[in-house]
């Protein structure tokens, strides 16, 4: 079903969505080259592979490109806070329903134990965040941001992966780890169940040396979920890769 909005409200195109995206962040070309700004180029990564799959789902393209470009939008204003940041930043740009994409994008199937890094820290974030989940129908747009996250990066297109092996050697393995990467790998098969193809289909950026590690990757991945299980909350001290 298609995501209803608001007949009052304007809808984001992907012109106006790139538009804020570099407002006051990028000014000339070399902006672009700067290593604060690396999340910037990965916005445009998730925002060309959301528009891929869109197109391969029969939904509207530009409207998942737009949700691609401001999914960190927060960023530009507070990086530990940006999914908060980026909502309030677009409600305040006159977009609220695509500010949504910024809280989702980072929680698989909107719900707020299905995320990377351990979930949010802090009763007040942690309650204002999943009530919002909770209170957001699921669309298919969240879902394609959300798995566009999970394999673009600053530099192009990876797998899944190696995106989530990465991820786990960078931040360490957190209660919820094996949890995220169970939900991550649904999803996966579920958008490959619905476009009829495996989602690296779509992108030939990714090399054949990458696709050829996928298994051996996600064995790995396993393993270090597994040798580091915990039923405690937060991260595992002493445990980072």
């Amino acid at each position: 079903m298609e995501f209803e909005r608001s007949d009052i409200m304007k809808k984001l195109n992907a012109k106006e969505a790139l538009d804020l995206l570099l407002k006051d962040v990028i000014v000339t070309r070399s902006d672009l080259e700067k290593s604060e700004n690396r999340w910037v180029k990965h916005c445009i990564y998730v925002a060309i592979a959301a528009g891929r799959i869109a197109d391969k789902l029969g939904l509207d393209v530009d409207y998942a490109i737009s949700l691609g470009y401001v999914h960190d939008i927060g960023r530009k204003i507070s990086h530990p806070n940006h999914t908060i940041a980026g909502y309030k930043y677009m409600i305040e740009s006159g977009y609220p329903d695509e500010a949504r994409s910024c809280l989702t994008h980072s929680f698989i199937d909107n719900n707020i134990y299905y995320t990377a890094g351990g979930i949010p820290h802090g009763q007040d974030r942690f309650d204002y965040m999943n009530n919002f989940l909770q209170s957001t129908t699921l669309t298919p747009y969240d879902n394609i941001v959300q798995m566009c996250d999970l394999f673009c990066l600053e530099t192009g297109f990876t797998t899944v992966e190696r995106r989530l092996l990465d991820i786990t050697r960078r931040k360490g393995v957190y209660s919820n780890s094996e949890m995220h990467f169970s939900k991550t790998m649904e999803l996966k098969k579920r958008l490959e169940k619905q476009m009829g193809c495996s989602l690296y289909d779509l992108f030939p950026e990714i090399t054949q040396e990458s696709l050829d590690m996928a298994d051996m990757e996600r064995e790995e991945l396993i393993n270090i979920l597994k040798e580091n299980r915990t039923e405690e909350k937060g991260p595992i001290l002493g445990k980072k890769y």
